[in-house]
């Protein structure tokens, strides 16, 4: 059965980074193959993961939107599908595909229930499907994902990002989204830093607090692959005790 994922939080918490390195060891562990589902329009997920995309599912929307050199004599399902299998970048026991943009204030739900069929249907094909989420879960929240068995919410010590996480969470209940378990994420905590007066006022169980780490900080800054990392590291040992507490390993 397909595992899926959803990873949220405000930006700038660190959550792509989150995404990028539960795929690494995902793939550790042998759970592949793997689908990733960039669903931020400003995370660069692709980059992290040295995966390289030029369309993006919101680029198929607009041009059948907009009635752009569809192909004459065939069904918009049929297009929709064939251009999205198109898109799908392949890494080593990776698939990545990018959401891009989102719709705004229209909503074209045609090509939403299009959109969500599809990715319903190829899902099935994997042993874990992530995606990795802007704050206000656009795609969740429109519903072109299916269920959740984890909904990770990352925050660093702050209390704006704990309110943000906070508002991620009433979201989803607000909406009424099928989420198995949902877990709050401590990112980029520093030593003797007392994070215990902010994070008791979010009302989401702490499922592990993720050390602060300048090597993997400037990678994602700068949009490099995070590779090379050491099986030590003390962010991924963390991030193991994570995995294996949440049953996604």
């Amino acid at each position: 059965m397909t595992k899926r994922i959803a990873v949220a939080g405000k930006g700038g918490v660190g959550k792509t980074t989150f995404c990028a390195l539960i795929i690494r060891q995902l793939l550790k562990h042998n759970l592949k193959p793997i689908l990733a589902v960039d669903a931020d329009p400003n995370s660069n997920l692709g980059d992290l993961l040295n995966i390289k995309y030029d369309t993006t599912i919101a680029d198929i929307r607009d041009t059948i939107k907009e009635n752009k050199n569809l192909p004459p004599n065939m069904a918009k399902s049929d297009y929709v599908d064939m251009k999205l299998n198109e898109i799908i970048s392949e890494g080593e026991g990776i698939d990545f595909i990018a959401m891009g943009r989102p719709e705004g204030k229209e909503c074209y739900c045609y090509i939403n229930e299009l959109l969500r069929g599809f990715l319903s249907r190829i899902t099935k094909q994997y042993a874990v499907t992530i995606v990795d989420n802007e704050a206000g879960m656009e795609h969740l929240s429109r519903r072109t994902t299916d269920n959740v068995d984890a909904l990770f919410i990352v925050t660093d010590p702050t209390v704006v990002s704990i309110n943000s996480a906070k508002k991620v969470h009433e979201t989803a209940k607000g909406l009424k989204l099928k989420i198995e378990k949902t877990y709050l994420v401590l990112n980029r905590a520093k030593k003797n830093a007392d994070a215990a007066s902010i994070l008791k006022s979010a009302p989401i169980e702490l499922i592990g607090t993720l050390p602060y780490e300048e090597t993997i900080i400037s990678k994602s800054e700068n949009g490099e692959p995070l590779s090379g990392l050491s099986e030590t590291d003390p962010y991924l040992l963390e991030l193991e005790k994570i995995l294996k507490n949440s049953g996604i390993v």
